[in-house]
């Protein structure tokens, strides 16, 4: 299908463009939530539609140096973001996080196997607080979405 009409150049993502400093909270596999600093640098590619981020946190616990790249891309069909995450330390996983927001909040979902083979419920959710300040979360359930555990909070500030 040829899409003929664009959005916007200034979308849903367009506020995350330029370099971010995080704090990042994420439970470790022990239950222990540890804290450590990341930065992020956004750009935005092919008319808006499509943004890129550079992830970097020298000291992730327990895997060192850790180095990403998020893509996000928007779908002007079905109004629709897919999110991939790909990092220096798993192989690629090209199944992406799909969702949309609604207003200041993003919510994004898929579904993976578990180390079991069982389906386990991944969920992504942003809240933009103003232009120089959001938080991503994430969250995984195995009860088909009932009950949601949030395991990872990345909290963002804008670089001066």
């Amino acid at each position: 299908m040829l899409i003929t009409e664009r959005p916007p150049a200034t979308n849903d993502f367009s506020f995350l463009a330029g370099e971010w400093d995080i704090v990042n909270r994420r439970r470790n596999a022990d239950g222990v939530w540890e804290e450590f600093a990341s930065t992020d640098r956004v750009a935005m590619h092919v008319d808006g539609l499509v943004q890129t981020g550079d992830y970097d946190a020298p000291d992730f616990p327990g895997r060192g140096h850790v180095r990403a790249m998020t893509m996000r891309a928007y779908d002007a069909a079905t109004g629709q973001w897919s999110i991939l995450w790909l990092s220096n330390y798993s192989s690629p996983d090209l199944r992406p996080m799909v969702g949309a927001w609604d207003g200041d909040e993003g919510d994004f979902r898929q579904t993976v196997e578990d180390e079991h083979g069982e389906p386990l419920d991944v969920r992504f959710r942003w809240t933009r607080f103003s232009p120089d300040h959001a938080r991503w979360e994430q969250a995984v359930s195995d009860d088909g979405g009932a009950t949601w555990d949030w395991e990872w909070t990345m909290e963002m500030h804008r670089r001066a």
